[in-house]
């Protein structure tokens, strides 16, 4: 395979005498038919993932570096296929924005998300573009593969795979609980933090002699932040095993958590049971058509790369066996 690194340069021409500066912009480190990979868009697949929420990996691997490339490179034969095909998303813009508004959602603030996409060097265009071609993507996957798949095959194998995977559908015990959240305000003194604590053990003495929540949320709502609950909570979860501890109607003592103390009073269990199939036939049916559908996906992936000229050309991402067909 020819190897060759391919430079995008920027040419600044100064007036003054005849120099030139010359500035390196990018380098392209693939090549799929006639669409360029620039090393700037696999490392933005790194930081756009840290912007969804994924932990930023620092100093990929050559390996981690191939998987993100070869994301890439699939979305490029997507995104060609596509134009081919005249798919396109209608209201491109909108659905764009949504799904901004979608990740900016997961930040406090709207200025958050900005100082977050400063942090990380990534230029909002780009990662619209990065959207834009993951609906495209999307949209590929779901009309060429998914809605191909044949209702009536997996209407069959639909039942089959409930019996064989019945374990699946199997709802774990869980309990439901009355819950009293006591919140203790950020920023406050130590002296009203303890007064807090002080106000909690006694509203506290209240409940354990049988007074209801509603009482005592009445009695303590202009001293305290009180937040009431009526909650379900697997059994096998940290909260469910303090549930589960206690009797029927017995509360228990202040649990000490993050937003400050909560008191927990066992209503009832709710026992382990099975799903009866017609509950998670569509859950079913739609798992099937999905794994059919990314077989068939794969099958064509791996078509488009025999028949197809793509070339890797940075030498830590190039493995042996992929060659120019």
């Amino acid at each position: 395979m020819l190897r060759y690194i391919t430079f995008l340069f920027l040419f600044c021409f100064c007036i003054n005498g005849n120099a030139y500066t010359q500035v390196l912009i990018d380098t392209v480190i693939a090549v799929v038919n006639t669409d360029a990979i620039t090393r700037s868009e696999l490392e933005n697949e790194f930081r756009i993932a840290a912007i969804m929420g994924k932990p930023l990996v620092e100093t990929p691997t050559a390996v981690e570096k191939r998987a993100a490339l070869e994301r890439i490179i699939n979305r490029k034969f997507v995104l060609q296929e596509s134009e081919r095909r005249g798919i396109v998303i209608a209201e491109r813009d909108v659905h764009i924005e949504g799904k901004i508004a979608e990740i900016r959602a997961g930040y406090d603030a709207a200025a958050d998300f900005q100082n977050v996409l400063q942090h990380y060097q990534l230029e909002t265009e780009a990662l619209k573009m990065w959207i834009y071609e993951q609906l495209i993507y999307d949209e590929f996957f779901r009309r060429i593969f998914f809605n191909a798949v044949n209702s009536a095959e997996v209407e069959k194998l639909a039942k089959s795979y409930y019996n064989t995977h019945s374990t699946e559908f199997v709802v774990p015990p869980t309990l439901t609980f009355n819950s009293l959240l006591i919140v203790i305000p950020e920023g406050i003194s130590e002296t009203e933090k303890q007064n807090v604590v002080d106000l909690v053990q006694e509203l506290n003495g209240h409940l354990q002699q049988g007074k209801t929540f509603e009482a005592v949320r009445k009695a303590y709502e202009t001293l305290l932040t009180l937040k009431f609950a009526i909650s379900t909570v697997e059994a096998d979860t940290p909260l469910g095993s303090i549930i589960t501890e206690l009797k029927t109607s017995e509360r228990s003592q202040p649990i000490l958590v993050a937003e400050g103390y909560r008191i927990v009073e066992r209503v009832r269990i709710n026992p382990a049971y099975q799903k009866e199939y017609s509950e998670v036939s569509e859950e079913i049916t739609e798992r099937i058509r999905q794994e059919e559908a990314a077989q068939r996906f794969e099958a064509w992936l791996t078509g488009e790369k025999e028949e197809k000229t793509w070339h890797i050309l940075d030498d830590e991402l190039t493995r042996t066996e992929n060659k120019a067909k």
